[in-house]
């Protein structure tokens, strides 16, 4: 049941007593969106970018997209400091943890830095690695105890290669010649794996594979991928064992960090898996984003057998791509972002690697999946609720599910209706119904008997919940005249 938030919530607590995604605050009052983002959970809260231009929640003022902080509660959710004062945005990103500290970067209206927080506004301070340069650091990851970082080191350069000990930062290539990191770096045998450009290979060679040495401090090409000038398009690299995995040109590749053991993934190029992308390694195996020509699906790459295994295998009048994102293993599950086959909107699913469940399909736009306390929180939009983006919570103790290969088929109709509407499924099962208004006031329920509902509802838009079993089935829109 939803936690009670305000008088108009505590109305709507026991409408959705079945409904396991909560919408923790309503942080932009109203409809419009507070699109919380880059969600990351340090010391006990969740830290995120977000956006009250209704001002009810920042003291009455628009301060644009500032840091925020959350432990899960409405109560404990508020602004931390208006980085850029005004209505303007610092848009907080990049979020990394190093020697025990969060850190960030932002815009505070002169330049972009890395910005460190204890979850205080005094405590939010600006470090400035590189002063009179807007280094705009991101990609962090740490290696050896040092935290690399692409940014800006030098005025006129792009994607450099920084380090820092927590103290002084320079940039990572002590050679004379310029590097631009294209891609999130994955470290491997002691080296920092990248999509980059490097000065000495431009007349030969485009963006490709390359390798970072720390002891060095130079770069080297693994392997042109996309021979001459061309380049390989190389993204989501992804360590899973002694080896990384990456998408170039659309397909399944994999590397030791030698140009003889980087290699097409011959598993899925034989099952004519392309357009890979969205990677996640999780109990020895890889997730990710495929299409063998019936739309983009969650796949299993399992190495040890050479196998690739379609997961999701959604199909649907109305959608046939699942487009899996936003991983978060927890509890022998992997939750994700997915699509079903009635929409386009990203709902919350999860995998145990074999089968694929739906938990909601209420709640859209789900992003930026963390947890907390045995809590998952995210972004998403709750089209009921209609309050736009905002941060929702999902207990999995508690969950109701949807299974995505469920054989559930339902025709309603006629809508618009007048006095009754028609539903015709292909269970044996009794079918239980909510009728919601747009305020979120329920209007109607009941038990469907003889495949109909009849009604004496106003004209308007409301939305049919159906249940089996006390499991939400479906939710539709419809329109009474």
């Amino acid at each position: 049941m939803k936690k009670i938030y305000t008088l108009s919530l505590f109305l709507m607590a026991f409408i959705f007593a079945n409904a396991q995604v909560n919408q923790v605050i309503d942080i932009n009052s109203g409809s419009a969106n507070s699109n919380p983002s880059n969600l990351v959970v340090y010391n006990g809260n969740i830290y995120f970018s977000a956006d009250d231009s209704s001002g009810v929640n920042t003291g009455g003022a628009d301060l644009g997209a500032e840091l925020w902080i959350s432990d899960g509660t409405p109560g404990g959710t508020s602004l931390v400091k208006d980085i850029r004062t005004g209505s303007s945005s610092s848009n907080p990103f990049a979020f990394f943890e190093y020697n025990g500290n969060l850190y960030f970067s932002a815009n505070d209206g002169t330049t972009a830095d890395l910005w460190t927080t204890d979850g205080t506004d005094a405590g939010t301070v600006k470090i400035d690695l590189f002063p009179g340069v807007s280094e705009a650091v991101q990609r962090p990851i740490e290696l050896n105890g040092i935290m690399y970082m692409t940014g800006i080191a030098s005025t006129g350069d792009t994607n450099d290669l920084i380090q820092w000990d927590g103290t002084t930062a320079s940039n990572a290539n002590t050679t004379a010649n310029d590097e631009n990191i294209l891609s999130p770096m994955v470290a491997l045998n002691g080296k920092l794996l990248m999509y980059a450009s490097y000065e000495p290979d431009d007349a030969t060679v485009d963006n490709e594979l390359y390798e970072f040495d720390p002891a060095t401090g130079a770069f080297t090409l693994i392997k042109d991928i996309a021979p001459g000038t061309s380049s390989s398009s190389i993204s989501n690299l992804t360590l899973l064992g002694s080896e990384v995995y990456f998408e170039a040109d659309n397909d399944l590749w994999v590397t030791d960090g030698t140009n003889a053991g980087t290699v097409l993934v011959s598993a899925a190029t034989n099952a004519s898996v392309s357009n890979v992308t969205n990677f996640y390694a999780w109990n020895g195996n890889l997730y990710f984003e495929g299409d063998d020509g019936n739309g983009d699906q969650l796949w299993k790459y399992d190495p040890n057998a050479d196998t690739v295994t379609n997961l999701s295998n959604i199909a649907g009048t109305d959608n046939s791509n699942h487009d899996p994102q936003d991983y978060l293993p927890y509890n022998g599950w992997l939750y994700y972002r997915g699509e079903d086959a009635n929409d386009t909107s990203g709902h919350l699913f999860r995998t145990d690697g074999t089968v694929v469940e739906q938990l909601d399909n209420t709640v859209k736009d789900v992003d930026d999946i963390v947890l907390l306390n045995n809590i998952l929180y995210f972004e998403g939009e709750d089209e009921v609720l209609g309050t736009g983006n905002e941060l929702f919570s999902f207990d999995p103790a508690t969950l109701s599910i949807t299974s995505l290969s469920s054989n559930f088929d339902v025709k309603i109709y006629p809508n618009p209706s007048v006095d009754v509407i028609n539903i015709t499924h292909n269970i044996n099962a009794e079918i239980d119904y909510q009728i919601i208004d747009v305020t979120g006031k329920l209007v109607k329920n009941g038990t469907i008997e003889q495949n109909q509902i009849r009604h004496n509802l106003d004209s308007g838009i409301y939305f049919l919940k159906l249940y089996t079993n006390t499991k939400l089935a479906k939710t539709q829109k419809i329109i009474v005249r």
